[in-house]
C-alpha cells in the first residue's frame, strides 16, 4: 500500500468558530485561484504543431494542479506553493475545477493525436482518461456529496498533516523564507479544518455523513493532538530541526512565530474538530456502512469502481471474481500445508499459525530486522530480474503512535521529487503479538523491492516523463504493480520455507477476500459483522487486523479493489509475452518495458505493451 506525507487532490473538505475570520481567509483564496484561472482559461493561440499544442496543455495542467492542489507540490519540494494549503472544500473551488476541467478536455480533444510522438501519444491517452474520471467526480450532485465527508481515519487531512510536519523533523526547511511559509501552511491547514467542519454540518442537514464506526475512529485521533503540550508537540519538530545555517536574528523570529501558530492556531483546530465529531457528528453518524446508503451513493460507487480498477468490470463480476480467486488460493495452500508436514484441516492450519509463539515477533526490533533479511536477499538477486534499477535509497521505519492503531500491516511513503528524502516503508508493531512472522518476504517484495519502490522511483527518476506521470497513477498500476511483485519471491531468492511461501498465500488470501468485503458492503449491503466474519473465515489477518481491514474498507471504497485487478493484469501480460516470444522471451525487457513509463490505466498499458511485444518480435 502506498500514502504519501501530504494530502492528495482529491477527497478532503469542511468551519467553524471564528467564522469572520474563516471568511476573510477564504474570500482572499477564491480571488487569487479565480485570478490563476482568468489566465489558465484564456483562449489559447494556436501553436505551430500539435506537439507545441500539447506540450502547453501538459504545461498548463501541471501548474493548475499545482495551484490548485498545493499539497502536491509540497511534495515536490516546489517552494513556490509551501505557503499555501488547500482552499478546496468551497463551491467556488468546486466550480473553477470543472471549468479549467471542461477548458482542458476540450483543448486535448483539438489536438490532432496522430500528428504526436509515440510518448505524447501515451501521455495524450493518460491524460484524457484522468480527466474524463476526475470530470465524473466533480460533476455537479457527486461533487458537492464528495465535500461533504472530508475525513476519514485512515488517511485524512488530520493525520497526513501531522505527518507532514514529522517527515520535515528529520528534512527540515532550509531557509527562513521556508520557515515563514510553512508558517503560513499551518495556518491554511486550521482552516481548512475549520472548513471541514462546516462542510461536514452541512452534510448532517442532507443526510450525507459518514459511518458511526469511522467517526467513532476520528475523535481519539482529533483528541491525541488537541491534547498535546505545545512545547512537545510534534508540530513543534520542524522547528527545533531548525538548520543552523539560519541567522540569530531571523531564528528568534521564526520561533516566536511559529510557536505562536502551533499554541494558538494548529491545536486548537484540532480541538474544535475533536469537539465537533464527538459532541455534534457522532450522534447523526449513520449505523449504515455503504455507499448505496447515502443520496447518490450507488453513482458514487460505481465511479470510484471504475477510476481505482481502470477496467470495465461491475461490482457482481468483481464480487464473483474474490469468491473464484479465495477457492484457487485455498487449494494452494493445501498444498504448502501438506509441504510443511501439517496433517490437520487447513482451518486448524490457520488456528495454529495464529496461535503458536513460534510465528510471533518478541519485539519491534526482530520485525525490522525480518524485514532487511527479505530486502538484502531481494536485492542479491533484482538485477537478474530487472535491467534497469533506480537510484533511491530505501528506509524502514515504525509507525508513528497516532497512525498505527487504524493502519494496515505496513505502508509506502514516496521518494521526494529532489531526491533529497529516500522511499520509507513504515511498519506497524501496533498490537505486535497480532503481527505474523511468516509474512516478512511478501511484505518485503510488496512494499519494498521490487514493489513500490523500485516502479515508484523508476517513475519519478525519469525526469523525460511529463510531471503527472512521474508522480502517483491509478491504484490498479500501482498496486497491482506490488502484488505482482509478491509473485518474484522464488526468483528473488525468498519464500524457500514452507511457512513464508504460505505467508505469500496468506497475502493473496487477503487481497482476493477484499474484492469479496468491498463490494459485499458497498454493493449488497453487508454490515460490518458480515464483512468481520468473511475476513476471519478466509483470512490468516489477526482480530486487530480485521478490524483495520474493514473499517478501511469502509472509508476508502473501491480502493481495495485495485490489488487483485491489477496483479492479474500484470500476469496476464506476463503469460502473452512468454508465449508469444519463447525463447526469445527476456524478463529483464519485459519488467523494464512495464515501468519505463510511469503508472498508468491498465487498458492504456495492455495497449502499450502489445506495441513492445510487436517491436520485440520484429527485434
Amino acid at each position: 500500500m502506498i500514502v504519501t506525507i501530504v494530502r492528495q487532490a482529491s477527497g478532503e473538505l469542511g468551519a467553524p468558530r471564528r467564522m469572520g475570520r474563516v471568511r476573510r481567509f477564504a474570500s482572499v483564496a477564491v480571488r487569487v485561484i479565480a485570478a490563476m484561472a482568468l489566465v489558465l482559461l484564456a483562449a489559447t493561440p494556436a501553436l505551430a504543431t500539435p506537439t507545441q499544442d500539447f506540450g502547453k496543455l501538459l504545461s498548463d495542467y501541471d501548474e493548475a494542479q499545482l495551484k490548485l492542489f498545493p499539497s502536491n507540490a509540497v511534495q515536490r519540494n516546489d517552494k513556490r506553493y509551501l505557503g499555501f494549503y488547500e482552499d478546496d472544500l468551497t463551491a467556488a473551488h468546486l466550480a473553477l475545477e470543472r471549468g479549467l476541467n471542461a477548458e482542458e478536455r476540450a483543448r486535448l480533444a483539438a489536438i490532432d493525436r496522430g500528428a504526436l510522438a509515440p510518448q505524447d501519444r501515451l501521455s495524450y491517452d493518460i491524460l484524457g482518461w484522468t480527466l474524463a474520471m476526475r470530470a465524473e467526480e466533480i460533476a455537479p450532485g457527486q461533487g458537492e456529496a464528495r465535500q461533504y465527508l472530508p475525513l476519514d481515519q485512515f488517511n485524512g487531512a488530520h493525520l497526513t498533516f501531522a505527518r507532514e510536519m514529522e517527515w520535515r523533523s528529520h528534512y527540515p526547511y532550509v531557509t527562513a523564507p521556508d520557515f515563514d511559509r510553512a508558517i503560513s501552511r499551518m495556518k491554511g491547514f486550521a482552516h481548512w479544518i475549520d472548513s471541514a467542519v462546516a462542510r461536514m454540518r452541512e452534510g448532517m442537514a442532507k443526510h450525507i455523513v459518514l459511518p458511526r464506526v469511522i467517526v467513532e475512529r476520528m475523535i481519539p485521533q482529533a483528541e491525541n493532538f488537541a491534547g498535546e503540550n505545545p512545547e512537545t508537540s510534534l508540530f513543534m519538530g520542524p522547528l527545533k530541526a531548525m538548520p543552523a545555517a539560519i541567522k540569530a536574528s531571523d531564528r528568534g523570529r521564526i520561533a516566536a512565530a511559529w510557536i505562536g501558530t502551533v499554541r494558538g492556531e494548529v491545536l486548537p483546530a484540532y480541538r474544535r474538530l475533536a469537539d465537533f465529531l464527538k459532541g455534534d457528528y457522532l450522534p447523526q453518524a449513520r449505523a449504515s456502512i455503504g455507499c448505496l446508503a447515502l443520496p447518490g451513493g450507488r453513482a458514487m460507487y460505481l465511479h470510484d469502481v471504475r477510476s481505482r480498477t481502470t477496467v470495465a468490470l461491475s461490482p457482481s463480476a468483481i464480487h464473483a471474481l474474490g469468491l473464484s480467486e479465495i477457492l484457487r488460493i485455498e487449494s494452494e495452500m493445501e498444498r504448502v500445508k501438506s509441504e510443511a508436514g501439517f496433517s490437520g484441516t487447513l482451518a486448524e492450519f490457520r488456528s495454529y499459525l495464529r496461535g503458536d509463539r513460534h510465528f510471533k515477533f518478541s519485539n519491534s526490533a526482530e520485525m525490522v530486522s525480518a524485514f532487511e533479511r527479505a530486502r538484502r536477499i531481494a536485492v542479491a538477486h533484482v538485477a537478474a530480474q530487472f535491467g534497469h534499477l533506480p537510484k533511491a535509497s530505501l528506509e524502514i521505519r515504525i509507525y508513528e503512535a497516532f497512525l498505527a492503531p487504524t493502519k494496515s500491516a505496513a505502508e509506502y511513503s514516496p521518494l521526494s521529487a529532489d531526491g533529497r528524502g529516500p522511499g520509507i516503508v513504515y511498519l506497524n508493531t501496533y498490537d505486535l503479538p497480532g503481527r505474523p512472522n511468516y509474512t516478512s518476504d511478501v511484505m518485503e517484495l510488496h512494499e519494498g523491492i521490487p514493489g513500490h519502490h523500485l516502479q515508484i522511483a523508476t517513475a519519478v527518476e525519469n525526469a523525460a516523463l511529463p510531471p503527472f506521470r512521474r508522480f502517483g497513477g491509478p491504484s490498479a498500476f500501482l498496486e497491482g504493480w506490488a502484488m505482482y511483485a509478491e509473485t518474484l519471491g522464488p526468483a528473488l531468492g525468498l519464500y524457500t520455507d514452507p511457512y513464508q511461501k504460505f505467508g505469500a498465500l496468506a497475502y493473496d488470501a487477503w487481497r482476493a477476500s477484499r474484492l469479496v468485503v468491498d463490494t459485499g458492503i458497498h454493493w449488497y449491503g453487508w454490515d460490518e459483522a458480515h464483512a468481520v466474519r468473511f475476513m476471519r473465515e478466509h483470512t490468516l489477518l489477526s482480530e486487530t487486523e480485521i478490524r483495520s481491514e474493514v473499517e478501511r474498507d469502509i472509508a476508502v471504497p473501491a480502493q481495495a479493489l485495485a490489488y487483485k485487478i491489477g496483479q492479474r493484469e500484470f500476469l496476464a501480460l506476463r503469460d502473452k509475452a512468454r508465449a508469444a516470444l519463447g525463447t526469445k522471451f527476456d524478463i529483464r525487457r519485459f519488467h523494464d518495458a512495464l515501468l519505463a513509463d510511469g503508472a498508468m490505466p491498465l487498458p492504456i498499458l495492455r495497449a502499450k505493451m502489445d506495441r513492445w511485444l510487436a517491436a520485440e518480435k520484429a527485434r
